[in-house]
């Protein structure tokens, strides 16, 4: 079920926001808006690049498989973004965004730490303290609402949903009992349910935002941005020393904080 429904994101992705980029481009560029018989082009952005720099930390909410392990809690994390601002309207309301992300996060729990050629016993014991710690690169295609004219208004809340792929880096793990390392190195983590790749999978987002905007040429401004991802796919994290179907659910809640351009 969940990888129809990635899927379907998948594919909306591809019909929507491509087209949304290529209408950007493109038709808006070239033809745009018809009236008392001229095409009008599509305003330029008032001033800047429209290029969006953003950071910030994140709080993490995991769920992993309690047959095999207990007790998550979520590590330090981080979201660094750029992004490319592109108007779509003539209200200076509508935006499509693009461009690339660095997510670092993790969580700890208890399980299982099975050495080799021992009996793989599940008692439900967890004696072991893992530490795991994800990074990730991200696509973000995203579309946001300005509730103001962002031409002549200084300051502006918005509105933005996105899909974003994803694609797992080396994650780092330690496992550890009785405050002892008997484990550390970097693993390949996975995806349960892939989008065409085992490491290749996709969220989809939520936020709400506040902006100072470019009225005077050449000044760089603020955002604050406060986004809900939601993960299509559990994480699949599966060595020889750990248990069998060891799954991990994440969904984040994060606060950029960044320069626009």
């Amino acid at each position: 079920m969940n990888k129809k429904i990635n899927f379907i994101f998948f594919f909306i992705y591809l019909s929507f926001f491509l087209s949304k980029a290529a209408n950007s481009y493109i038709i808006c560029n070239t033809f745009n808006t018809y009236n008392e018989g001229k095409f009008l082009p599509l305003p330029k952005k008032p001033t800047g690049l429209g290029i969006r720099f953003g950071f910030g930390p994140a709080l993490g909410i995991y769920r992993v498989n309690t047959h095999h392990a207990k007790s998550p809690t979520q590590k330090m994390s981080a979201l660094f973004s750029l992004k490319k601002e592109v108007l779509c309207d003539r209200n200076y309301k509508f935006f499509f965004l693009f461009g690339v992300e660095y997510f670092v996060h993790g969580l700890n729990f208890k399980s299982y730490y099975f050495k080799p050629d021992s009996l793989q016993l599940y008692d439900k014991t967890f004696s072991y303290n893992y530490s795991l710690v994800i990074h990730e690169l991200g696509l973000p295609l995203q579309v946001k609402y300005s509730f103001k004219r962002e031409n002549n208004t200084l300051f502006s809340p918005y509105l933005m949903v996105g899909y974003h792929l994803r694609y797992l880096l080396l994650a780092n793990v330690n496992v550890s009992q009785n405050g002892t390392s008997v484990k550390k190195e970097a693993v390949d983590l996975q995806f349960k349910n892939p989008l065409f790749y085992n490491k290749l999978n996709s969220f989809v987002s939520l936020s709400l935002g506040f902006q100072k905007n470019n009225i005077n040429k050449g000044a760089s401004n603020f955002f604050a941005e406060v986004q809900y991802r939601y993960g299509l796919s559990p994480y699949l994290f599966k060595t020889n020393y750990t248990a069998s179907a060891l799954n991990i659910n994440g969904m984040h809640i994060s606060l950029q904080l960044g320069l626009r351009f």
